[in-house]
């Protein structure tokens, strides 16, 4: 048995709610023209998560490199092994004996609700839901993560995004600390209250994190990359230490390769504005004729008409004789 749809008769969250609510058990599929996300869940909670064309256990193999956990070159070769064995990556590393297995289902974790999140900012696609009886065993990819948890957070990045974007509006940004005595921060957790002392700053958990990463010279792409957060709460940290003067933009320490980049999207910005009202005015013009001729309309037989000249008609028929 399995339901399915178009995103435009309903959204994501409506989907994932409906799982949830009803708590079953079975494989749900997004397909789009950019690739497709599975999910899998049991009795309304999701226990595995993949993705296509970046699979999950590529997007972790590559945190751990950025993490420093493992080299590049033990990445490449777990995944030889891969292709030998059909292994995990995890598995592999594991066995090898390169990292502990706390740290994998951490990165597994982090990656699987950034496949997710993802999802809430499609706006085409397709979804197909298969109801199954139980799993497999092997289905299981990550610990239970419940629906409801992912779908708040993916509701408010949605609604928090474009006023995120205008603090923190591409990722090659970089973002240096400002001039703050420490014993003016005070770290409370993650949810609780920023209240008390007026001439202290409040940081959550999170921010705390991210503020370890910022040094004036990652970017904001470097910080997403490196997998302790999601890309969402990367963008709303740093958007809420900017705020409370924490942190700073520091505009020149972009690299040469980035501001050619923002350069080409400003030319190409550019371009299709003046490509806009060359197609503006050219309507206009045909709207122009178009009256012209409405009004008089006999102008088309009229003598002054070019198209009627002797001399020109001469002309044309000389080119068409040669």
């Amino acid at each position: 048995m399995a339901f399915k749809g178009t995103l435009k008769e309903f959204k994501v969250p409506d989907i994932l709610q409906l799982i949830s609510l009803q708590k079953k058990t079975g494989i749900l599929t997004f397909t789009s023209a950019d690739g497709f996300v599975t999910l899998i869940f049991d009795t309304g909670m999701i226990v595995g998560v993949d993705a296509f064309p970046k699979k999950l256990e590529t997007r972790v193999g590559h945190v751990l490199v950025k993490q420093d956990l493992i080299s590049e070159d033990m990445l490449q070769r777990a995944l030889v092994i891969q292709k030998r064995t059909n292994q995990k990556i995890g598995e592999i590393l594991l066995s090898m004996g390169l990292i502990n297995e706390d740290t994998v289902l951490e990165a597994l974790k982090n990656q699987a609700i950034e496949v997710v999140l993802s999802l809430f900012k499609w706006k085409k696609g397709e979804y197909n839901f298969k109801i199954m009886e139980a799993l497999d065993p092997t289905m299981r990819i990550i610990a239970p993560m419940p629906t409801d948890n992912l779908i708040m957070e993916g509701v408010q990045m949605l609604d928090e995004w474009p006023l995120i974007k205008e603090l923190v509006p591409h990722d090659k940004i970089v973002f240096e600390p400002t001039p703050v005595e420490r014993r003016d921060i005070e770290i409370v957790e993650e949810y609780e209250d920023e209240t008390g002392d007026d001439e202290k700053i409040y940081i959550n958990e999170t921010e705390a994190n991210i503020l370890k990463y910022i040094n004036g010279k990652n970017t904001v792409k470097d910080l997403v990359e490196l997998g302790v957060f999601t890309e969402y709460k990367v963008y709303k940290s740093l958007y809420n230490l900017v705020k409370k003067r924490i942190i700073q933009r520091k505009t020149e320490a972009v690299t040469d390769d980035a501001k050619n980049e923002i350069l080409m999207e400003d030319m190409r910005a550019s371009t299709e504005g003046k490509i806009q009202r060359a197609f503006h005015l050219f309507l206009l013009i045909l709207l122009f004729m178009f009256f012209a001729t409405l009004f008089r309309p006999l102008r088309p037989l009229q003598s002054e008409n070019l198209l009627l000249k002797p001399d020109l008609i001469r002309t044309m028929e000389s080119i068409s004789s040669d």
